[in-house]
């Protein structure tokens, strides 16, 4: 949605009319709502390219960059780039020429709405980006950005919903092994992300959407615990109530939006790191809510569920599985090909591995979860480096495994209390303490690894050629 911005009186002030979001360049162009002048035109497309990666995930830094990048291929050499969670603003300075003071200036505005992620999307908007740096002309880069916004999935939408809702049931083989218990968090997975959406088409407010989920999720495990006491459902006999409910919390957790606040504050983003933070905190306490509540209400109908934050942990070789199954479920989710759903496969496990050594080496979590980001991010980028696979997105989803979402909802939990375990503030208050370490160690570690491996990766690309060179001559 597009947000046209009143000039203040005495001020000269052209705001570039982008129009609604169902309008493409191409109409806005035929009904004359686009500047007359190439700058201008670049500007309106370089917001419309901004507001689909930051709608996609990416950090406010990178979108930044690429906006500058564009701008800088059409010739506009200062423009200012402002981003926060929800908006984009760009503006520049119209000037005749050198020594000229009566510029015009132009600003664009855009109001940024997530929405579902489409990985191949971004990749072809990271090639559009490249040939436009190359020289590609307006018109052509412009008619270029309507076909990938329009553009179809790669695969049916039922799939990525079974990728999505498929992520608690493969995070649940860090806990566990039992059939029914994965059986009953995919089931779960399947209800949750329907219901979501149900939500979202009806413009709900996320609080109450983490709301609902939670009652779900205690209707499930209460349903499923009362079946148990039943002969003809022997299957549900002694399963405990967290091990069917984590599935659920797990894919209901923002863990990977507190990583996205961590990035950004330290990339320098700091107004959006902070709405960013607020974000998880009201997701995680509208899914704490909706468990208290739903616990409570459980208790007066004679179901008392203990939900107990000391979750048991299964055997290495299936954590592993779990970190790069969570990492490939995700990458479906989100619409990826088969190359990126290959490297997030490689860098979940890179993350784990790096994370499981350290930590044996020298024991914690926020210092292992550092460098397990670290190598992840650093061989991810420097194989994606000169590529448009979308780098950002492969290493988010590599990190699926070390994210600290439980700890989050553990600590929110002990703080508040249940029905049947009272509140233990300063408990949960350290525990939070640990989540935002881990969270913070994790984006500085793949920040850090992005950082190096791009330098590095375009020496690694410049050697094929440089033995080329040589050997032709």
């Amino acid at each position: 949605m597009s947000v046209d911005v009143p000039p203040p009186d005495g001020a000269s002030l052209n705001q570039l009319p982008d129009g609604d979001d169902s309008d493409s360049l191409g109409d806005l162009g035929r009904r004359g709502e686009l500047p007359g002048t190439e700058q201008g035109g670049a500007l309106a497309l370089a917001v419309r390219i901004g507001d689909l990666l930051q709608s996609s995930g990416q950090s406010a830094n990178d979108t930044v960059v690429t906006m500058r990048r564009v701008c800088q291929a059409y010739g506009l050499r200062r423009v200012q780039v402002d981003i926060t969670s929800t908006s984009i603003v760009a503006s520049y300075m119209d000037v005749a020429g050198p020594g000229a003071l009566g510029g015009q200036p132009v600003t664009s505005m855009r109001m940024v709405e997530m929405a579902q992620q489409d990985l191949t999307k971004t990749a072809a908007l990271n090639r559009l980006v490249t040939d436009i740096r190359n020289g590609e002309p307006l018109a052509r880069a412009m008619e270029r950005f309507d076909e990938i916004r329009s553009a179809r999935p790669p695969y049916p939408s039922w799939v990525a919903i079974l990728g999505n809702a498929s992520i608690g049931m493969v995070v649940q083989l860090l806990h566990t092994a039992n059939p029914v218990v994965l059986a009953l968090a995919f089931v779960m997975g399947v209800a949750l992300n329907r219901l979501l959406d149900f939500l979202a088409r009806r413009s709900m407010p996320v609080f109450f959407q983490q709301l609902a989920g939670g009652w779900l999720i205690v209707v499930v495990t209460a349903l499923t615990s009362w079946a148990g006491t039943w002969g003809w459902t022997s299957l549900f006999h002694g399963l405990a109530p967290t091990l069917i409910a984590v599935g659920g919390i797990v894919q209901l957790v923002a863990g990977m939006k507190f990583v996205s606040a961590g990035q950004d504050a330290i990339d320098g983003f700091y107004l959006t790191a902070t709405a960013r933070l607020l974000q998880v905190l009201m997701l995680t306490a509208g899914l704490v809510a909706g468990l208290v509540s739903g616990l409570t209400v459980a208790s007066r109908f004679g179901f008392y569920i203990y939900l107990s934050s000391n979750i048991p942990t299964s055997a290495e070789p299936l954590r592993y599985a779990a970190v790069i199954l969570a990492g490939v479920c995700f990458m479906v989710g989100a619409f990826s090909d088969w190359q990126t759903i290959v490297l997030t496969a490689g860098g979940s496990a890179l993350a784990w591995f790096g994370y499981t050594a350290s930590q044996a080496a020298i024991g914690g979590m926020v210092t292992p979860s550092f460098i397990g980001a670290l190598l992840s991010a650093l061989v991810v980028t420097m194989l994606v480096r000169r590529t448009p696979r979308p780098g950002f997105a492969i290493v988010n989803g590599a990190l699926i495994g070390l994210v600290p979402g439980m700890r989050v909802y553990n600590g929110l939990l002990q703080m508040v209390g249940t029905n049947v375990v009272p509140a233990a503030p300063s408990q949960g208050a350290a525990t939070l303490m640990v989540a935002a370490g881990v969270a913070l160690a994790l984006a500085a570690g793949a920040s850090l690894g992005i950082y190096i491996g791009r330098p590095v990766g375009d020496r690694i690309m410049k050697v094929p050629q440089t033995w080329i060179r040589r050997l032709a001559s």
